[in-house]
């Protein structure tokens, strides 16, 4: 029993830690500009950064509505997190539900397998995993898309750049995009 606190312990840890890191990294990423730091002093106009749809699918992967947040859309992103929240929280009751219905109470090990469920706790599992997966991959490509979608909306295809990964309804294309500038200044 005090091995599985601990390991909640270091789960809860890890959880706080990438929260963390995941808020002074949009907060540092909101505050940066990149004219700041900028050569030349005729750039005074700021462009949004690209968006990787691939971190963005990644980052949902591991936390539903992370990657919605990392395409700065915060409602969509916050209502993932609650159906997160919901999701962990209907797997603590079925885990609930079936430790009540079949522990003898007597406070040793019971081991069940798939035959002694009834059908209705058969029925409970397996929507339960199905809703969830379901939701899980919905999020994910929801990401996906929405990051490719902020890339249409914010960036002219002059500024688009690197590996690239799209789905249309007919066909899947992958491509890398390379942009070369050259900066010329005068002799005098």
């Amino acid at each position: 029993m005090k091995t599985f606190c601990m390991r909640k312990s270091w789960i809860f840890l890890l959880i706080v830690i990438y929260i963390t890191v995941l808020s002074f990294s949009i907060s540092f990423s909101q505050n940066f500009n990149s004219d700041d730091f900028a050569p030349y002093e005729n750039q005074a106009q700021s462009y949004p950064m690209q968006k990787d749809p691939f971190i963005a699918g990644l980052l949902s992967w591991f936390m539903m509505g992370v990657g919605q947040i990392y395409v700065q859309e915060y409602t969509k992103g916050s209502l993932f997190i609650a159906a997160n929240f919901v999701d962990k929280a209907s797997l603590i009751l079925l885990i609930s539900y079936i430790n009540n219905k079949y522990a003898p109470g007597t406070g040793e090990p019971i081991y069940i397998n798939w035959q002694a469920f009834t059908p209705g706790t058969k029925f409970l599992i397996i929507s339960y995993f199905g809703v969830s997966r379901g939701l899980k991959y919905y999020n994910v490509i929801d990401a996906f898309r929405s990051a490719q979608k902020y890339n249409e909306r914010y960036l002219t295809q002059k500024d688009k750049k690197g590996l690239s990964f799209n789905m249309y309804q007919d066909k899947v294309s992958l491509s890398y995009t390379l942009r070369v500038s050259a900066v010329f200044s005068q002799i005098e």
